[in-house]
Formats: C-alpha cells, structure tokens, sequence
C-alpha cells in the first residue's frame, strides 16, 4: 500500500477525473427531447398555449424553456430523474402578449443535456372595429355630409366594407376602405335628403360587423334670434323639351306655424306650385297652377275634420273623424260628378298586440253610397285568435236596388310557421272567382338551412304562380346575391324565369357596380342590367345599360354630378337604341338660407319660449366676472362686465349651471346651479356663486427651548373648511405645507398630535385663519422635541443626523448633516461596509459636518446607512434613507401663480452636484446660473397662457445624464 501511494502522481488524478467528466457526459448524451404535441399552434392575443414535450435517456437533468420573442413563459425549468425504458412528459404553457399582432411567429427552445426541441406559436387575428359618427346628421339642400371615423382596434390588418343606405335598401354609398392595425381613417359620407339613413359597417377579413339607424335632419334653427327657411333655386335645360326653373323652401315662421313653399315653372308653360301653413291644430294649404284648389284641417282632442276643394272640375270633399279609446268613427263626403257618401269605423273588443299583422278582437265596417247611380257598398271585417294563431275574416258586399247582390268572403291566417289566406266571391248562388295563397321560409319552419329561402304559391281558376327567394353573401369585393325563381301559369300558357344581382365595390370606394339580370321562357323574359356608380365628394357620375335580347329593349344612360359651393351640378344623357330616342339634361340647384323678418314671426305668435334672467356673484376680483359661461339645455349665455346673462329657454324645468370646464383656473365655483321652470312669455331670475381661488401656506416650527429652533421635521396636519370637512396632509422636509384652490372663508389648522413621534409635545397646535379671495394666507405652529438621546463612545457624540430628503431616485447624491458633541477625526457614512460619502466639518460650527451621500444607481426600496465617526474610538449611528425612481432630483422654488408677461424669480436646488442647469417654459430655454447644487435665474410667464402653466428644470450630472423635474404655475387672469 505504501509502495502503490509513492507511485501515485497528479498527472494520474487529472486523468481520472477527465474520465469521469467523459463518462458522466456520455451518459447525459443518450438524452432524447421530441415535440408530442403540434409543431404550430394559433392563440389569440392574451390567451394561453400549451406544447407538451417528451423526455427518454437516464440520469439526472435539468430542461429549460426559452422564447425566442420573450413572450411570458408560465412554466418554470425543471428537473427530471429519468429512467431507462420509462418516458417523462414535460408540458409548457406560454401566453400570448395581448399587443401581438397577427401573425407574429413565436419560437420555443426547449433544451436538456444539450438535446433540444422546437415548437411555434402564432398570434391569431382578433378583430376589433371603432366606428365614430354623429348622433344626427344635418341636411342642407341641396347636397351635405357628416364624417365618419373609423378605427381598427385589432391587432391585423383588414377593411370596412362601408354601406350607407336608406330604410327601403336604396344605396347611397359604399365604400372599401384598407385599416392597418392601430389605424384611423375620417370619411366624409354624403346626403341627398333629409331622411333616416341605415349604416352598416362590417369587417371583410374579422367578420366583425356594426349596424345603427342615423337620422337626418333639416339644418338646425338658431337657438337665440330669428327663424329661417331652408331652401333650394333650381334651373334645369332637358331635350327635347324647355328650360324650366323651380323655388322650394320650408321650416318654421314662429314657434307655433310651419310653412312650406313649392313651385316650378316650365318655358311656354304655366307656373304652378303649392303653399301651405300648418300648426299644432291644423293645417291650411293651397295650390295653383292648371290644377287649383285649397285645403283646410282642423284637430281638437279626438275629433278631427278636414275640408278641400279643388278645380277647375269642381270637385269638394269632407272628412269627420272620432277617435277614442279602443275605437274610431268616421263619415267622408265626396262632391263631383260621382258624388258619394262613406260611413266607416273599428271597434276594439279585445286586447291588441300592437304593431300585429292582425288585431285580434278588431271589429271594422264600412258604409259607401253612390246617390246619383244607386249604388252602395258594404265591408265587414272581424280579427280574432284561436288557439294562438291569428284569424282575420273579411265581409263584402255590393250591388244596385233591384239587381242581384255580389258578396265576396275572405280569410287570413298567419300562424308562425306559415301564411295562409283566401277569397271567394259570388253572386246569387252562382261562385265567381276564388283564390288561395300561401307563402313561408326556412327560418319560420325553423329548418336549420345554410341558405336561408322563402317560398310561396298562389292559384285562382285559370291562374297559378309559385315563387321561391334566396340570399347569398359572397366574398370581397361583392355584396350579398339576391336570387329569385318564379313560375307563373295564365291565360294557358307557362312562364318560368329566374333572377339574380349582386354589387361590387372598388377600394376606397372610388366605384360601386350593380349587376342583374333574369332568364327564363318565354325569351323576352330575358333581360341584363348593368350599372356604375363612380366617384368622389368632388365629381361623382352614375351610368345604366339595360338589354333584353330576344325583344327590342337596349336603353344606356350616364349621369355626371359635381358638388360645389353647396350647389349641385347635374348632367344626364339617356339614349333609347330600339326606339331612337335621345335625351339630354343639365340642372343645377342651389342653397338659401332665407331669414323670417321679425315683423313675421311676431304675426304669426313669435317664440313660445320663455327667458332665464341672472347674475352670477364674485367673491374676489371684479374684472373676473366677465366672460364666465352659464349653459342650460346645450344653450350657452356669456356674462357682461356685471356678471349678469340672459338665456331665452322653451318651457320647461331645467338645471342653468355655470360651465366649470371653460371657467377660469383661479375662480372656484361655489354654487355653480340652479334649478328653474320656465314658462311661456315669462322670465325667472336666477343667482349664482363663484369665488376666486386662495392660498394657504403653513409652517410648523420645532423649538428646542425659546428662542432657540432646531431643524424642522415631517409633521401631520388637519385643515378644516367652512363646510366642516377636513384635510389631512405631512408637511415636507423644511416643515413648511400648503393648500392651493380654496374657497374663502374661516379654516381651522391642526397639529395631529397623535401622530406625533413618542415624547414629542404641541406648543401651538391650533390657529385659525380667514382666507380672502386671491389672496394668501399663512398660519404657523410649534412642537418641542424631546430630551434628544445622545449616543457615545468614547470622546465623540453623535447627537443628530439629518438628510436633506428622505426619498431620493437612485444615483443622487442627497446632502447630510450631522451634529456631534466632541471632537472626531474623520466621518463617514457606509452601506453594507461599502463608504458612500465623506462628511467635512463646516467653517461657521465645528460640530456641525455636512458631506454628500452618493446613492447606487441600482439601488431600490429602503437603504440602511451607518454614519462612522471616528477620534481613536469609533461610534456608529444606523439611520435609513428611501430610494424611488418616481422620486423628485430636488425642489424648484418660484411663485405658485403669476400674470401673462410677468417675470419672476425661480431657485433649483438639486440633491447632486450638476455642471449645468436650465428651465424650459413654453418651448423657451431660461439659462440658470450657480454651481454644484444650488442655482438660480428668472423665467417670463408667456404672455398667451392660461389655466396652468408646466415649467421643466433640467440639468446635467458630471456623468453626461440628464436629469429634469416638472413643476405647474397658476396663471392669473389680467
């Protein structure tokens, strides 16, 4: 053995344990990893993703994910124990960051042992669509638009497809409109006429779509002033035929009349047109022209009447109308050469579904009498239900003293899967016509089709007819096919066709295509149909073509429109190719906007409105009472010199408030509404209260014994208002507090004593104060510490230590204080061992010794510092300093508000030595002038500011970083 141990050298140990290092990677190198799960998967944004993985090999290994993109891994790395013959599974779940746009390919790494594996992940698309646009829109002949805004909230690119058409399904625009992820595009959409228009906006790509009714509105009226018509001048030129001009215009005279104006004159032809007035009782009208007459409607409660004459036939109708709860009567005359009479009415025996096809437990009747052909009429109507399914009969009879009498009997049901119906009629005992109809869909059948069809028949004697109707959406750039197959038999003879048309439109809406057509026997059933829509809000032109080849009907039209200075240009060309007629057109319409002379609105009732009178009251500066903006009922009222406005409101209850978004920053409102009832002719007086804003500055002092102060601390302070409620806040570091924007009045300042260090004691712990408007108030309160406890070792004392802030952001170097009793060679302050700063005795108090404490720039959280001083012997002081990012570089000191144009004085002092130091105001650059922390300069307050002002102080450290605090200035109104 001793002989083997002399023999042994290190070369041999090197070898030994490079072989073991051989071996055990040996091992490691039969680790096997493979994906078991699909190599891509697809998440939305914000949702979780699981790749699983599996392990085989032996021994003991660590696996490690890794995302390529950083995307937040929530699986942590593991260790398995793996075994011959026995597989582990190793599942790892990621999330998908909810900012991933679509698309965006995430690579996972998965490793053990120098074996990996791979799995991607891809960001679905998730569609999201914002669509702006006013709650109405206003018309103002001849031609207007309203904008709309749309925003692609998604995280892919996609397009709008953007559709504006009216209730009945008649376009008016359409658009493709390309949206980048994040993207927003204004569109300016147009109107032709003052109705309610249908919006649909609908993804082509996310599918996502958004549907909404927008009214139109003539332009709106002057809240305050005197009414207008809104109207329209045309000329139009059409050949073959003259030039013919045209005058319209409506809207109200007064509060309680309307009227409308219409008329249009063709050359070598007469004028005519139709005038009208209408009120809330009634209606009077007029017509001239080759056709004459006048019209006169009058309503009171339920009773109704309307009478009207026309010629030069002369022809005079009356109408009585009562209408009362659950039941109407009526009687209606007619004078002409036919003259006649018509009694009719409906009585409700049941309960209505109101907005029914049929009106269970309705009861109808109609009387009609010819006097001079003796002849009448009789109709007789009753709907009701039976068993859930709504029926409805009808009743008719008619005929002549001493001929026989025609009935006519007709049913209705509509249960909701179908509809059925029928008529019979007769005379005598012999049946004359019949007919029977039936109609239904898959979605009332309830059928679960991919297309959805309606479908229906109806047959009579030597007639039939079935029809059926599907709707198809197709892919981008069409719109929905629309298809129909009808089939009809009459007079002998069969006819089947079969019709269909789509719309396409180009990108960004530059063109919309309409495409239709119909085949079917017999030929000249066929037909092909082709129109354009193109254009911009500059010049728009519209073309048609109409084909029917089996019989003379080939038709082609263009028209060209251009907007301009709110006019509308129009030109048309139509040629008629079979029948050799052609047709030309040019028109133009304009915009008026005529003013109802005053003398007019006064003859026709004038406003029913009412006035709100007020002033509204200033606790401060008298020349800011001017301007201040009063609002009731989206009407606005802006206050003279005195304070005092005047809004003209109609009547109602209504809350008048002073507007405190648009009031001044230094007024504070103190009671900004009043609610008043306005009624018709009449004025009510209201008062409103402001008050200009006041300063309340304080400072709690910390007094030794008298006369003598020490170094101020952080206090807690109670500020009490005139109203009873309470503020509570820390004075900073210098002990000082302060309140901006108060309303004047008494306030009462407190000393939280509770909140006071052990052994402290309040000398003054309360004061009261009145705060005048615009003004600045002070208080001042006084606290004595305690006997202070000295620490010692052996000839040196430290009896304070004090840092000039106690939150600093890391790499500051803050200035500390400390005061000593006795004398110490060197001081010091460390963190964890390591010296942060050297602190100097200062020329005016040997006992007293400042030095700067540099902070890490990683540091964070609360750092526990010791001061070290040292005289043979050294004595240790633990204290504490907070490190925050968000905390400020220093303190700016300027005025805490100031005039336009006014230049004040402003002093930085920085917790770090600086090389230089400067303040930017309103994009203006004020150089500052000093050394190491302190420095100071001027700034000019901009002579167009208001509200509050933002003043940034920068600096840069010895290092080249910068450093920058913001600070907000009031701005006093002149």
């Amino acid at each position: 053995m001793v002989r083997t141990l002399r023999t042994f050298r290190p070369g041999h140990l090197a070898f030994l344990v490079a072989l073991t290092l051989f071996g055990l990677a040996q091992a490691q190198s039969g680790v096997r990893i493979a994906r078991t799960s699909p190599a891509v998967k697809e998440a939305a944004p914000g949702a979780t993703v699981t790749h699983v993985f599996r392990l085989e090999g032996e021994g003991r290994v660590r696996v490690e994910p890794r995302s390529e993109l950083g995307w937040p891994l929530l699986t942590l790395a593991r260790t398995f124990v793996l075994q011959p013959g026995r597989a582990a599974f190793y599942p790892v779940t990621l999330r998908v960051p909810a900012t991933a746009r679509a698309g965006e390919r995430d690579r996972l790494v998965v490793t053990a042992a120098g074996a990996s594996a791979e799995a991607y992940t891809v960001a679905a698309y998730r569609p999201g669509l914002e669509v702006v646009r006013p709650e109405r829109a206003h018309y103002l002949p001849p031609v207007a638009w309203f904008t709309l805004t749309l925003k692609n909230t998604g995280n892919g690119d996609d397009a709008a497809l953007v559709r504006l058409e009216t209730l009945q399904g008649l376009p008016v625009y359409h658009a493709r409109v390309p949206l980048a992820a994040g993207e927003e595009k204004n569109l300016r959409l147009p109107l032709e006429n003052a109705d309610t228009l249908r919006l649909r906006v609908r993804l082509e790509r996310g599918g996502l779509e958004r549907s909404d009714v927008l009214p139109v509105d003539f332009a709106p009226q002057k809240t305050d002033g005197g009414f207008r018509l809104i109207g329209r001048l045309g000329a139009a030129y059409s050949y073959p035929r003259a030039v013919s001009f045209s005058i319209g215009a409506a809207g109200p005279l007064s509060d309680f009349v309307q009227f409308r104006l219409g008329a249009g004159y063709a050359l070598g032809g007469s004028p005519a047109g139709t005038l009208g007035f209408s009120w809330k009782q009634g209606y009077l009208s007029a017509s001239f022209g080759p056709i004459y007459g006048v019209a006169l409607g009058l309503y009171e409660g339920a009773v109704s009447a309307q009478l009207s004459l026309s010629g030069p036939q002369l022809r005079g109708g009356l109408n009585l109308d009562v209408n009362g709860s659950g039941y109407g009567l009526g009687a209606a005359a007619v004078l002409d050469d036919r003259p006649s009479l018509r009694l009719y009415g409906d009585v409700n025996t049941g309960q209505a579904a109101q907005g029914a096809a049929f009106q269970p437990g309705t009861l109808r009747f109609e009387l009609a009498a010819r006097p001079l052909e003796t002849a009448y009429e009789a109709n007789l109507g009753y709907g009701f239900g039976w068993r859930n399914v709504p029926l409805n009969l009808d009743l008719h009879a008619a005929g002549r003293p001493g001929a026989p009498v025609r009935f006519g009997l007709g049913a209705d049901a509509n249960p909701a899967a179908f509809s059925l119906g029928g008529n019979v009629g007769w005379t005598g005992l012999g049946l004359e016509d019949w007919s029977l109809a039936a109609a239904s869909s898959t979605d009332r059948l309830g059928l679960d089709a991919s297309l959805p069809v309606a479908f229906g028949a109806r047959a009579g004697p030597g007639r039939a007819s079935a029809f059926a109707s599907a709707r198809l959406d197709l892919p981008a750039p069409w719109s929905s096919l629309t298809g129909e197959a009808r089939a009809e038999y009459r007079g002998g003879s069969w006819a089947f066709s079969l019709a269909g048309g789509s719309q396409a439109s180009t990108a960004d809406g530059l063109a919309l295509l309409d495409l239709g057509g119909r085949v079917g026997w017999p030929p000249e059933l066929n037909e092909l149909a082709f129109g354009v829509r193109t254009g911009s809000s500059l010049v728009r032109m519209q073309a048609d073509l109409k084909w029917a080849p089996w019989k003379p009907g080939l038709s082609t039209g263009v028209t060209f429109e251009l907007p301009t200075g709110g006019a509308l240009l129009r030109a048309q060309a139509r040629r008629a190719w079979y029948a050799g007629r052609t047709t030309l057109g040019l028109s133009a319409d304009v915009p008026v906007v005529l003013e109802v002379p005053e003398a007019v609105t006064r003859f026709f009732g004038g406003r029913n409105a009412g006035w709100v009178e007020g002033v509204v009251s200033l606790e401060g500066p008298e020349r800011l009472r001017k301007g201040l903006v009063v609002r009731a009922d989206g009407r606005e009222a802006v206050t003279d010199a005195a304070g005092r406005f005047r809004l003209q409101l109609p009547p109602g209850r209504y809350t008048v408030r002073i507007a405190e978004d648009r009031l001044p920053a230094v007024l504070l409102p103190l009671e900004p509404e009043a609610q008043v009832e306005v009624r018709p002719k009449r004025g009510v007086h209201v008062e409103l209260r402001v008050a200009a804003r006041a300063l309340l500055v304080g400072r709690v002092r910390v007094e030794a014994e008298p006369g003598r102060e020490l170094p101020p601390e952080r206090f807690a302070v109670e500020v009490g208002d005139p109203r009873g409620r309470t503020t509570s806040l820390f004075t900073q570091a210098d002990g000082s507090f302060q309140l901006p924007g108060l309303p004047p009045g008494r306030y009462a300042v407190r000393l939280m004593e509770e909140r006071l260090p052990p052994g402290w004691k309040a000398l003054e712990r309360e004061a009261a104060v009145e705060l005048t408007a615009g003004e600045v108030a002070h208080v001042e309160l006084t606290v004595r510490p305690p006997e202070r406890k000295v620490y010692q070792g052996a000839a040196v004392q430290i009896l304070s230590v004090k840092p000039e802030a106690d939150t600093v952001p890391p790499g500051a170097a803050p200035l500390v204080e400390v005061r000593l009793a006795g004398e110490a060679r060197r001081v010091f302050v460390t963190y964890m061992d390591q010296p942060l700063g050297v602190l100097l005795p200062s020329a005016e108090d040997p006992q007293l010794w400042r030095g700067r404490v540099r902070v890490p720039a990683s540091a964070s959280g609360t750092l526990p510092l010791v001061l070290h001083a040292q005289n043979g012997r050294e004595v240790r002081f633990p204290f504490f300093l907070n490190v925050s990012p968000s905390a400020p570089w220093g303190v700016v000191r300027t005025p805490l508000a100031a005039r336009p144009g006014q230049t004040l004085p402003l002093a930085v002092h920085w917790y770090a030595p600086v090389e230089t130091s400067w303040v930017e105001v309103a994009g203006v650059t004020y150089p500052l002038a000093g050394e190491g922390a302190d420095w100071r300069g001027e700034w000019t307050m901009p002579a167009d500011a208001k509200g509050r002002l933002r003043l940034k102080a920068a600096a840069r450290l010895a290092s080249g970083a910068a450093i920058e605090m913001v600070r907000f200035v009031l701005v006093r109104e002149r």
